[in-house]
This record gives C-alpha cells, sequence and structure tokens, in this order.
C-alpha cells in the first residue's frame, strides 16, 4: 500500500475518542492510517514523503465557525485604531494615513471606545481637527457604530432623517451612525468597492487563516451591517479558495436562498446588538447607561413567522443573541416553529449567546440548538476591571458559561468572528481554558473540540471532518509545541508549523523536518 504522506513521532490526537497516536498515513485526500511507533513499516510499502512532527501535537485542521471573510480582508487594507487609547492616538493614526495617502479617502476600523480615556466615540468636530479635506470613516470593532468628519458627512450623502443619527443639542448630527443610519451608512460605502479589490483583499485574509491552521471556515456574509456583493462573491468564488469555506448567507430572503440552493441562511436577522455598543438586549439596566437595557430588532411574531418558514424549507439558521432578552427571543420562537412544523434535526445555530441562563441552556439542549460561541471575547473583554463589568457590573460573572452549556449537552462550535477579534484558534483554546470566571473554564480536549470536530458538527460535516479516523479527509494542522503539555497560560503562545488540506501541504515553516522517507 502506498502512503502520499507520512507524519510520524507525534502526538497525533483523534479528538474523537481519547486516542493519541504516534502517526498518520494519508494517501490522496484521505487519512489512509493511523497507529503507533513504526507500525508504518508493516503497512505501507512505499511513502512519499514524510514529516517528523518532533513529538508535537498534531490535531483535525481548525474551524472557525464563524467569520466575516471579506469585510476582514477590507479591514486589513484599513487604518487599526484597536491599539488607540485616546483622541490623541486616534488624531495621530489618522494624521500619519492622510500622509501617506493624500486626497484618498481614510477607513479607520477596529475602534474599542472602552479602551479610550474618553469613553466615548469621537464626533465629527473630533475627527475635523485631525483631517478635514478628505472623508475619514471610523467604525467601531463589533461594526455597530460607525462616525464620519464633517467632510465625510457631506461626501456619503446620508440624509439626516434616517433613524440612529447621533444629534447634538442644536439638532445638528454629531457624525455618530448607530442602528439603520449605520446600515444604511455602510451599504453606501462598501456597495462601491469592485469585486477585484474584495477579492484581492481575501487573499492575504485566507493566506494567514492557513499560517493558524484553519481549514474551514463558516462565513457569515451580506445584510443588515453588511454589503450584499459580499455574499454574491463568496457564493461565486468559494470553490476557488484554498480551505473550504461555507457561505452563511445573512439575509431573510429565504427565496434568495433556495434559488442559491444553499442548505442555511445567515445570522441576519440580528436579534439585538453588542454589549460594546450598549444594544444587547439584557434583562437589567446597562450600569454605565442605567436608563438603557437594550433593544430587540425583531417582534417575537416577526421572528416566529421567520422561522416556521425556514423550518417548513428545511433550512439551518443561526440567529445574532447576545443578551438574555434575545437568546429568549430566539428560543421562543425556535419552539414556536418546532410546534408547527415537526422538524427536527436541523442543527439550527445561535450565535454568540454571551449571556444565557441555566434555563435557557436546557431548553436549547432540548430544541438541538448548536451555540456558535467566541471565547476570544473572554482574554479582551472579560473579567474584573474589564469592558464587560464596566457594561453590566457583578453580571460579568454570568458571560460565557461555557463549563455549564458543556455539562448540559449543548454542542459549542468555536470561532473568531474575524475581525471583532483576531484570527487564531489557539488564541480561542486559550481563551476557554483560562475563562477569567474560574467557574465557566473547561479542559483542554473540549476546546480543542470546540475548532475542530464541533465545528464540523455544526455544519453536518463530522462524517467526514473533525477528527483524525480512518478515510476522513486529510485536513490535519501539526503544532510547534504538544499543547496538551505546555503550561495553560502560554497555551495562547502555540503555534502551527504546518497546514495541510486534503493531503496537501498549504503551510510549512522550517521547524520540522520535511523529506522522503527511505523506508522502501
Amino acid at each position: 500500500m502506498h502512503a502520499d504522506l507520512l507524519i510520524k513521532n507525534g502526538k497525533c490526537l483523534c479528538v474523537a475518542n481519547d486516542n493519541v497516536y504516534d502517526w498518520v498515513a494519508v494517501t490522496g485526500h484521505k487519512i489512509s492510517g493511523l497507529g503507533y511507533r513504526e507500525e508504518y513499516k508493516r503497512t505501507f510499502d512505499r511513502i512519499h514523503c514524510t514529516i517528523d512532527a518532533n513529538g508535537n501535537t498534531v490535531l483535525p485542521g481548525f474551524y472557525d465557525s464563524h467569520f466575516h471573510l471579506v469585510q476582514t480582508g477590507l479591514d486589513s487594507l484599513s487604518l487599526d485604531l484597536s491599539e488607540a487609547t485616546s483622541f490623541d492616538d486616534i488624531g495621530d493614526l489618522i494624521k500619519e494615513q492622510s500622509r501617506l495617502t493624500p486626497e484618498q479617502p481614510i477607513h479607520a476600523k477596529g475602534l474599542y471606545p472602552y479602551n479610550l480615556k474618553e469613553k466615548c466615540f469621537p464626533s465629527r468636530t473630533v475627527l475635523d481637527k485631525f483631517c478635514n479635506d478628505v472623508p475619514v470613516w471610523v467604525t467601531s470593532s463589533d461594526f455597530h457604530i460607525s462616525a464620519l468628519n464633517t467632510y465625510g458627512i457631506l461626501y456619503y450623502k446620508i440624509p439626516f432623517t434616517i433613524g440612529g443619527i447621533e444629534l447634538d443639542s442644536k439638532a445638528m448630527p454629531t457624525g455618530i451612525f448607530k442602528k439603520q443610519a449605520n446600515v444604511i451608512l455602510r451599504e453606501n460605502i462598501l456597495k462601491n468597492v469592485s469585486n477585484a479589490h474584495r477579492l484581492e483583499a481575501i487573499k492575504g485574509v485566507l493566506d494567514d487563516a492557513v499560517k493558524h491552521g484553519i481549514t474551514t471556515i463558516d462565513t457569515m456574509e451580506g445584510g443588515f451591517l453588511f454589503c450584499n456583493k459580499d455574499a454574491e462573491l463568496i457564493y461565486d468564488y468559494k470553490d476557488a479558495f484554498p480551505v473550504d469555506v461555507n457561505l452563511y448567507y445573512q439575509t431573510s430572503d429565504i427565496l434568495k436562498v433556495k434559488e442559491l440552493r444553499l442548505p442555511r441562511i445567515g445570522s441576519n436577522p440580528f436579534i439585538d446588538g453588542t454589549l460594546g455598543s450598549r444594544n444587547a438586549a439584557l434583562n437589567y439596566p446597562y450600569i454605565d447607561d442605567p436608563d438603557n437595557i437594550g433593544e430587540l430588532y425583531f417582534t417575537q411574531e416577526e421572528l416566529n413567522e421567520f422561522l416556521v418558514e425556514c423550518y417548513k424549507n428545511r433550512l439551518q439558521t443561526s440567529l445574532h443573541v447576545i443578551g438574555g432578552r434575545a437568546i429568549e427571543l430566539a428560543l421562543k420562537a425556535h419552539e414556536h416553529a418546532l410546534n408547527m412544523t415537526g422538524n427536527a434535526g436541523l442543527r439550527h445555530r445561535l450565535e454568540h449567546v454571551e449571556l444565557v441562563s441555566s434555563s435557557q441552556i436546557l431548553r436549547a439542549r432540548e430544541l438541538g440548538l448548536v451555540f456558535s460561541m467566541q471565547p476570544t471575547y473572554e482574554y479582551l473583554w472579560g473579567g474584573k476591571g474589564r469592558m464587560y463589568e464596566a457594561r453590566i457590573g457583578e453580571h460579568y460573572r454570568e458571560s460565557n458559561p461555557l463549563r455549564e452549556i458543556l455539562d448540559h449537552g449543548v454542542v459549542i462550535c468555536g470561532s473568531s468572528e474575524s475581525d471583532v477579534t483576531p484570527i487564531g484558534p489557539a488564541m480561542g483554546i486559550h481563551s476557554a481554558v483560562n475563562h477569567p470566571v474560574e467557574e465557566h473554564r473547561i479542559e483542554r480536549m473540549e476546546a480543542i473540540r470546540m475548532f475542530t470536530l464541533n465545528g464540523a458538527f455544526a455544519v453536518f460535516e463530522e462524517k467526514k471532518k473533525g477528527s483524525l479516523e480512518l478515510g476522513k479527509l486529510a485536513d490535519m494542522v501539526i503544532l510547534n509545541k504538544d499543547i496538551m503539555k505546555v503550561p495553560k497560560e502560554q497555551i495562547k503562545d502555540v503555534e502551527v508549523a504546518t497546514t495541510i488540506k486534503s493531503g496537501h501541504i498549504l503551510y510549512h515553516t522550517n521547524e520540522l523536518c520535511l523529506g522522503v522517507d527511505d523506508h522502501d
């Protein structure tokens, strides 16, 4: 028997069970052998290529189960404000960008208002001080807030009558856009970006994803906060990408999704907003905005009607829910749709699910729902003294209760929601294992499954991907350390040495020996 590739001297984690193999072999696109010590010499009479894993971990290729592929690409070409800590920092970055690209509009992304000493978004008058001769568009890290300078307001021509345009005491626009105004502003800007520019931006993101061991991406494209051209582009080109890309078309247009013969529909409708923007629908007031409990973007009747149609058409759904009231709205709608249609087993997803209660977890299990979650949120914003506490006080201790969710039997698939948080499953695994609230922490293998087998399960791919088993696609990643033995505080520092997709090496560093085996 012939093997095209042999990975030996590794800690090859099956993930589907507790088996840890010494080697894994690939013939064609699939895994053709797994075993211990040098058993491969009795199994294969010829091996074309070997990689010595040098005692490091070998895993199934990673899934990133909630991604914004086009937006991440476009943002990668934009001015990054994620490290800014004050308006002065923002000003210095914008002035430098203006110097580097004179007379060109400036898009600045990734702003965390909580990180700023001013604790708020910069208005047009603030932005005008830094640049007033070209449009400046600043977006929050969660995409739910935008700001324009005065030139930008005039340039992009957003009507002042649209809901979500913030006004000052003189009824003049402050330059800050939320809700519908933010949606229309984003659409007006992004629809003019060419597909050639989009594709070039995507290429860079996919290269980065491969370097992080990602071989499958579930991407949320189009609708609400994003441009429908993004979804159409992914639909047209997804088969040409080096990794597998599952499209969740963010739309409420069920007929459109059926025409495209897609088995799933994306996370538009958003049921609520985000904690960072104070529009996640909570069961209690925001600590730093006591008159505000967030908002729901749909009524119960509207969501019931939408989900019934999805169930009838056997479309897998994914709903954006963060606050307790949004989760409750979604659960009631799923219960209603299941009762009306009887169509079970579609593995409907709830995205984010940050503030879910014990009773809601149990109801989600009964409904067979999958939770698509982002553990890195906790690394960035969770714990004492961070953004979650600033927004919701002691309720921060209730956010992302991974341990309880798994203990109650709900499947969690993991993701980055790039580029809300950085690409990198290792960071997601680290964040789940080191959750700042100790009782919410999970074990390493449970966290690894979130980004491998559970990711496959969430899109009905667990029979062909997600674990190291005979006959499955040879999607694999070799790490530069033994992830099960490094101190848990260092999991985030574990890097990818090799990424393999369907038996083909897409990425390989010089850390591991790659060569022709001498076994004949």
